[in-house]
């Protein structure tokens, strides 16, 4: 894991109870809107797949079972451990905790992913161009690199600074409920999402307090910082059923490449 991870980031937080990968998993078990395109792509592409920001594994293991070489990175140990219980004691996938802003596993991919708006974890353009430099390092000549992330505009209209009820979930441990009430903060002039969140423990009645601070990015936001690492924009979709972007999509889903042929790796 690398040394920045104890930096300003919003890395700093990922010890804290959002984090952690069996509460992770019970949180987002609903959360499979988006795996046929992620598997439809990764299947176009041929593999191998490297996922950044993987989690717990929700998406690299039924990639896997496609019959591809995947490997998953999270800079967050509670989710790499719960992914490889998941997984088993063999792969693939092969998950490692690594940090997206760095990374070096000395070979390339044909498909490099970063979903579920995981890139809004990279709070400023010298994290993003970091990040983006690791992945043209990693992608093959004609490979892709792909990522999703909500729009600003949807972000904002939902963070409007009201303490209210934003979800429920059984916890892992005991299967009481653990609700969840929280604040969503937005800065338009810093593009800085914060969201503050109580755990409350059903079965005894204690709180844990978890803290995220996101950054958002247009696509406009994002072209430049790609272009800096040498990847360009080959593909926009607004929806994960490849509709076209317009002005209502609440995602923008990207596909990018090698700015210019590569060297055979």
């Amino acid at each position: 894991m690398s040394e920045r991870q104890t930096d300003g980031s919003a890395l700093r937080h990922v010890s804290n109870i959002y984090y952690r990968g069996p509460h992770y998993d019970r949180r987002y078990a609903t959360y499979t809107h988006d795996i046929d395109f992620w598997r439809d792509l990764a299947h176009d592409t041929g593999g191998p797949v490297l996922e950044l920001a993987a989690g717990t594994g929700r998406l690299s293991l039924p990639l896997a079972r496609l019959g591809l070489d995947v490997v998953g990175l999270d800079v967050a140990p509670s989710m790499i451990e719960q992914a490889l219980a998941k997984r088993g004691p063999t792969g693939p996938p092969a998950f490692r905790v690594a940090d997206m802003r760095s990374f070096d596993l000395g070979r390339r991919f044909a498909l490099v992913m970063l979903a579920c708006s995981s890139v809004c974890h990279l709070l400023d353009d010298a994290d993003a161009v970091s990040c983006f430099t690791s992945v043209a390092a990693h992608l093959a000549p004609h490979g892709v690199f792909a990522l999703d992330v909500a729009t600003p505009a949807h972000e904002a209209a939902r963070a409007d600074g009201v303490l209210k009820d934003r979800f429920r979930y059984p916890d892992p441990a005991t299967g009481a409920d653990i609700a969840v009430r929280g604040r969503r903060r937005y800065d338009p002039a810093t593009r800085i999402l914060t969201d503050d969140m109580d755990y409350t423990f059903t079965a005894d009645g204690r709180t844990e307090h978890a803290h995220r601070t996101s950054r958002m990015y247009t696509t406009d936001d994002l072209r430049p910082l790609l272009a800096r690492a040498g990847l360009r924009l080959a593909r926009a979709y607004g929806d994960f059923d490849r509709t076209p972007p317009t002005e209502d999509s609440a995602t923008q889903i990207l596909l990018c490449a090698h700015d210019a042929p590569s060297p055979r790796s």
